[in-house]
């Protein structure tokens, strides 16, 4: 799962960036694309038409579709929709949570129009050509989707190696339960029975993090639930989630919380640390 703080470790590439118009005129039909469509709506009310349902949209909002979604647009007789289409390879979404539902779009709004301001300067970038567009452009996205995920409504994963998600997935669950437990890296490869670093690529490429990376943010997050909704010593605490050192614990924690154990369980209800999905 890619969070706000390791977006930039995603390998993206923009396959395409321009602006249309939609008109009530031009013949429709479902359409789908191997990568994901970022639609921001400049001008203009319609209808999103999926297989399975529909979706209303209007001016300054965001819509993000998964790869190979199909869609149609829906307008009212002599009317039209002005949007800004970006794709983007290399990622797709899913929905916050344990659950590996199908996810196929999602739509939020734009009240300050932060994002319509850096998909023009992308589009100005993407028009002039000059030396270091790519990687700009690529910047672009990059803050946007961080802006996305403020809302904490889905997450971002790497899409080039869905064929691997069963056994990331497989580690995932299993550090999830037993978090508490002394866990290596071999006891995952045996789980799962993948050579140690091919494991470890795979899982940096669709998670973002390192296997014990990513336990350690599972220790943390369990952590914080502790310290919010109990009153357990934060020395305890330390051995509950798997820490063998209570010094260690509150490093870790400092380190991924920006508070130490006590400031945390003083300030109160906080959100928690990823990973969520």
């Amino acid at each position: 799962m890619y969070t706000m703080s390791n977006i930039k470790n995603l390998s993206l590439k923009i396959v395409a960036a321009e602006r249309n118009v939609i008109t009530s005129h031009q013949p429709t039909s479902f359409q789908k694309y191997p990568y994901v469509k970022l639609m921001y709506i400049n001008n203009g009310e319609a209808t999103l038409a999926l297989k399975e349902s529909s979706e209303k949209v209007s001016k300054n909002q965001i819509l993000l579709l998964n790869p190979n979604v199909e869609y149609n647009w829906e307008l009212k007789p002599d009317k039209q929709l002005e949007i800004i289409e970006v794709g983007i390879h290399g990622l797709e979404f899913s929905p916050m949570g344990e659950t590996e539902n199908e996810f196929t779009f999602h739509k939020q709004d734009d009240p300050d129009k932060d994002t319509s301001l850096f998909l023009e300067l992308l589009l100005n970038e993407a028009a002039t050509k000059k030396a270091g567009a790519d990687e700009i452009i690529k910047r672009y996205i990059e803050i946007i989707l961080i802006q996305l995920l403020r809302n904490e409504e889905f997450s971002i994963r790497n899409s080039l190696n869905k064929k691997n998600h069963k056994e990331i997935q497989t580690v995932k669950n299993f550090m999830k339960v037993n978090y508490h437990k002394n866990i290596t890296l071999d006891d995952l490869v045996e789980l799962v029975h993948i050579n140690k670093f091919y494991l470890i690529r795979i899982f940096k490429q669709e998670v973002g993090m390192s296997p014990i990376d990513y336990l350690i943010h599972v220790r943390i997050d369990e952590a914080q639930k502790m310290l919010r909704n109990t009153n357990i010593a934060i020395a305890d605490i330390a051995h509950l989630v798997g820490f063998q050192s209570p010094s260690h614990f509150s490093k870790t924690f400092r380190e991924l919380s920006n508070l130490t154990p006590s400031q945390y369980r003083r300030q109160g209800n906080m959100p928690p640390t990823p990973p969520k999905d």
